[in-house]
C-alpha cells in the first residue's frame, strides 16, 4: 500500500502536469482540488464512475486510461531529473508560500500544488526578500542590484530571485559573495535551467546550501509567459519584493504587483530619469500607492522590519 503522503505527492505532481496540458480547464481543476482535496481530486477523475461533463470539463477529453498513463509519466520524470518534489505537507515548504489547494482561484498567481527543487532541505523561512530586474541592466543597475543583495544576506535575510541574466544575476552573485543561501526560481522544468549561459552559476548556487525551485514538472519548457508567473510566485514565496531596474513591460513588473495585490511589501529602487530601463520601476512606484521607495540595505530592512 502507498503511503498517504506519497500518494498526496504523486497526485499533486499529476495535477501540476494536467494544469499545463488543459489550460481551459485549470479554474476547474483548481475547484476540484480545493473541494476534495488533491488526491481524492485525481482519484475521482481517474474513477469510470465520474461523470463525463465533470472529465471535460477539468481535462478536457483525455480519457481515464491516458490519465492514468500520464500519472505514472510525471512519476518517471520526477525520479530521472534528479530533483525532490516538495509538498505543502513536508517541513521544508517554504513558510510564506499558500498551497494552491487551499486558496481562492484570485490568489492562484503566487501559490502553488507542489514544487521541484533541486538543492538544501531546510525550510526557506519567513525572513526571504525578492530582488529582481530587467535582464538588459545597465551598469548602474548591476552595481545596485549586487550590492543590495550582498547587504540584505550579510544582514540575515536569505535572498530569492529569478533565473536570468543582468539584474537577477547580479542578485546572485552579490548573496554568493556573502556567503550566503540563495533561491532561484526557474521559468520551466528543474532539467530545464534557463538561460543555458547560466548553468554554471546556478550549479554554484546549489553547491552552496541554496535551492533551484520551480512549479513547474519535469520536461516543461521555459515561455515568457511562465517567466511571468513566476515572478508572481516570487512574490508569493517572499516576505516582500524590491524592484531594482525595470522597463516598460518586463516581466519582472509582476512580482511588484504581486506583491501590492498579496498585501506584501512591494519596493523599488530608483534610477535616472533619463534612463528607460527604469521607466518601469518609476511608474509602478507612481501607479501603485502601496509601493514604497528604497535606495539602500537600510531602507529595505526598515520596510520589512515587522518580519520575524
Amino acid at each position: 500500500m502507498i503511503p498517504e503522503l506519497e500518494r498526496i505527492r504523486a497526485a499533486r505532481a499529476a495535477l501540476a502536469h494536467l494544469a499545463l496540458l488543459v489550460p481551459d480547464g485549470g479554474e476547474a481543476l483548481h475547484e476540484l482540488a480545493v473541494y476534495y482535496g488533491p488526491a481524492d481530486a485525481l482519484d475521482l477523475l481517474v474513477s469510470p464512475k465520474t461523470s463525463q461533463e465533470l472529465r471535460t470539463e477539468c481535462i478536457g477529453v483525455m480519457t481515464s486510461a491516458q490519465l492514468q498513463a500520464h500519472i505514472r509519466t510525471v512519476g518517471d520524470a520526477t525520479k530521472a531529473s534528479g530533483a525532490r518534489l516538495l509538498i505543502p505537507e513536508d517541513h521544508d515548504w517554504p513558510q510564506r508560500l499558500d498551497d494552491l489547494s487551499r486558496v481562492d482561484y484570485a490568489l492562484a498567481a503566487s501559490a502553488a500544488i507542489g514544487l521541484w527543487v533541486r538543492g538544501t532541505e531546510r525550510p526557506i523561512p519567513a525572513r526571504t526578500v525578492a530582488i529582481c530586474g530587467s535582464r538588459t541592466a545597465t551598469p548602474y543597475g548591476i552595481t545596485v542590484a549586487a550590492d543590495l543583495s550582498h547587504d540584505m544576506a550579510a544582514a540575515g535575510w536569505t535572498v530569492a530571485t529569478t533565473s536570468g541574466y543582468g539584474i537577477n544575476r547580479a542578485v546572485i552573485r552579490g548573496a554568493l559573495a556573502a556567503g550566503s543561501r540563495v533561491v532561484v526560481l526557474l521559468s520551466g522544468g528543474i532539467d530545464r535551467p534557463h538561460p543555458e549561459g547560466l548553468l554554471g552559476l546556478l550549479t554554484e548556487v546549489t553547491r552552496n546550501g541554496g535551492n533551484l525551485i520551480t512549479a513547474y514538472p519535469p520536461g516543461t519548457t521555459p515561455t515568457r509567459p511562465r517567466a511571468t508567473a513566476t515572478q508572481r510566485l516570487l512574490a508569493g514565496m517572499t516576505s516582500g519584493t524590491v524592484l531594482v531596474e525595470a522597463a516598460l513591460g518586463c516581466p519582472s513588473r509582476a512580482a511588484i504587483e504581486e506583491a501590492v495585490h498579496r498585501g506584501r511589501r512591494a519596493m523599488a529602487m530608483p534610477g535616472p530619469v533619463t534612463s528607460a530601463e527604469s521607466a518601469g520601476a518609476h511608474q509602478l512606484l507612481r501607479d501603485h500607492p502601496a509601493a514604497r521607495l528604497v535606495a539602500s540595505n537600510n531602507d529595505v530592512l526598515a520596510e520589512l522590519s515587522h518580519v520575524q
